[in-house]
């Protein structure tokens, strides 16, 4: 079986279901990511579940209300494969509403006699209130059109009524409820930055150029570094080479742990400085380790169930 057709394995066509749309990107399956190792999101996720207790009350962010908002849109990131979320759950969060606008026949007044307003509402109301909703409610103009007319001078009437409208001002789609910060996502270092935080927990003794060099978080320092070396530098250059890598790993685990906590705050990718809380790696490293273990189990289950119906 070709890789695009295990479920789990997210497809250009899931971004775009009746009703809904929105832009493919790694970005919000990486947001996702980082969500698992997000303390502020992990105590939303207790607080709207098994609750909180008195030490993690004192200790939460002053924002944490925020942080409540997202998880009530996203939910549970832990025991969850990411295509089945964005199925059912993610794009509506992320995107917009969205059919290809059409044009709708409203209601059709007879010759002679007067306008059947309660008809008319009537249809707007159902039919055309339910479209318009599903087309991401966007900018409509509501005419009459006199069916004895000429259907050329019909269309040259439209067509003026249509430019009278180009440069006002008629309003824009409902926006997602979470959009990406940024005019352009980079997804190369935010893939590098998610495997540092992974690498952090999963190696809470590891000097700081270990971990860099493993996260291949420089292109010249961690290649010439080897994350299993000794822990005596063999020379003075892979010395300055270690304590180069050392600051460049430093700064990223500040970047990205700020990058992490912004998303459970629905900001992402967002890098600006937000409330933190306290990241406990051997508890994320136990986290992220029962995920791991439920999807390979989910995994498993998918692929006997398929051995049994052939």
């Amino acid at each position: 079986m070709t890789i695009n057709l295990l479920p789990w394995v997210l497809r250009g066509g899931d971004f775009s279901k009746p009703g809904w749309h929105s832009q493919p990107t790694a970005a919000y399956q990486l947001m996702f990511e980082f969500l698992r190792v997000s303390p502020s999101y992990e105590l939303a996720r207790k607080a709207r579940t098994t609750g909180l207790s008195k030490e993690e009350k004192t200790a939460l962010p002053d924002d944490f209300e925020q942080v409540l908002k997202t998880y009530d849109l996203i939910g549970d990131v832990n025991c969850v494969l990411f295509r089945a979320w964005w199925l059912k759950r993610g794009l509506k969060v992320f995107g917009n509403p969205y059919s290809k606008p059409d044009v709708h026949e409203i209601a059709v007044m007879p010759a002679g006699s007067d306008m059947d307003t309660k008809k008319v509402l009537n249809s707007l109301q159902t039919d055309f209130t339910d479209k318009r909703r599903d087309e991401g409610l966007t900018a409509s103009l509501l005419i009459s059109l006199p069916l004895d007319l000429k259907t050329n001078e019909i269309l040259r009437k439209v067509r003026k009524l249509l430019n009278a409208y180009k440069d006002r001002d008629v309003g824009t789609p409902s926006p997602p409820k979470i959009k990406l910060m940024g005019k352009r996502f980079h997804a190369n270092p935010m893939f590098k930055g998610l495997r540092l935080l992974w690498f952090r927990a999963a190696k809470p003794n590891w000097e700081l150029w270990r971990l860099g060099a493993k996260a291949q978080l420089s292109d010249s320092y961690s290649k010439v570094l080897d994350p299993a070396a000794p822990r005596k530098p063999k020379d003075p250059i892979e010395m300055d080479d270690r304590i180069t890598m050392s600051k460049i790993t430093f700064r990223s685990v500040h970047r990205f742990e700020h990058i992490a906590e912004n998303a459970a705050r629905g900001r992402f990718p967002c890098a600006d400085s937000v409330p933190m809380s306290e990241f406990n790696y051997p508890e994320i490293a136990q986290r992220l380790l029962t995920h791991t273990k439920w999807v390979k189990s989910q995994k498993l289950k998918w692929v006997e169930t398929q051995k049994k119906e052939k």
